[in-house]
């Protein structure tokens, strides 16, 4: 009798148990959704999406198809949470980072927090786990509307040192590219702030860039012009198919 009795009890408890985890789940909801890409526009079709996020300490990763642009996301209630949707798997993303007090679940990723997001993804989430992004985004934004002006070495290397102070955020200044032998055509950027290039004469019109790797899509020639510029202001550029 003692024996179903200690059974009953333990049934209870495990029922009681299982019935509070359904009722209160520990992680929070986000609909995450990522805007339309400047060469969806221009090539008339949809990209996929490589999106990345942060849970605890891992790095967690799916596939978006071309016909998905909205995603549920479950993620710890108590941390800062970093979001990147790379276009194609590897091209600069879109990005948000959602910290315990931000009150709304509906996300909308945009390219200027990408450029910060996707760096933080590569430091320590002990840091990054507890950050107020949106203090750093406002002090970003009072000095540069363009996050990819940001003199990223000295923020990183402050922020991983604990040391953030507003010296840290530092805007860089931009570089002259030179015109340079380009097919004739309307080359696309994959920055909405950024105008195309439009080639005439075989040779790209001379614009102003600063550090990183800068894509435009032609999409007469289905070919992708990929343009880096280091940090000492040199520039570099290649065609390569595209994947649109």
């Amino acid at each position: 009798m003692k024996v179903k009795s200690l059974l009953y009890v333990l049934l209870a408890l495990s029922a009681l148990l299982l019935f509070s985890c359904s009722v209160v789940s520990p992680d929070r909801a986000l609909e995450v959704t990522i805007p339309s890409h400047p060469w969806e526009k221009v090539a008339g079709k949809s990209l996929w999406y490589t999106l990345k996020w942060t849970y605890g300490n891992q790095i967690r990763s799916t596939y978006l198809s071309p016909d998905q642009r909205t995603l549920r996301l479950y993620v710890p209630p108590g941390e800062t949470v970093l979001i990147a949707a790379y276009p194609l798997g590897d091209m600069n993303p879109f990005g948000a980072a959602v910290t315990p007090l931000d009150t709304s679940s509906s996300i909308i990723l945009n390219q200027n927090d990408g450029v910060i997001v996707g760096e933080l993804l590569d430091i320590d989430r002990t840091v990054t786990s507890r950050l107020n992004y949106g203090l750093i985004s406002k002090e970003v934004r009072e000095k540069t509307d363009d996050y990819r002006n940001l003199e990223k070495v000295s923020f990183l290397r402050d922020l991983q040192n604990g040391v953030l102070k507003e010296t840290s955020i530092k805007v860089v200044s931009l570089f002259g590219v030179d015109g340079f032998a380009l097919p004739n055509g309307i080359w696309t950027s994959e920055f909405l702030q950024d105008p195309g290039l439009v080639v005439t004469d075989g040779i790209s019109p001379p614009i102003q860039l600063p550090e990183g790797v800068f894509r435009y899509l032609n999409t007469e020639m289905d070919r992708v012009l990929v343009l880096i510029v280091d940090s000492a202001g040199n520039s570099y550029s290649y065609l390569r198919q595209s994947l649109v």
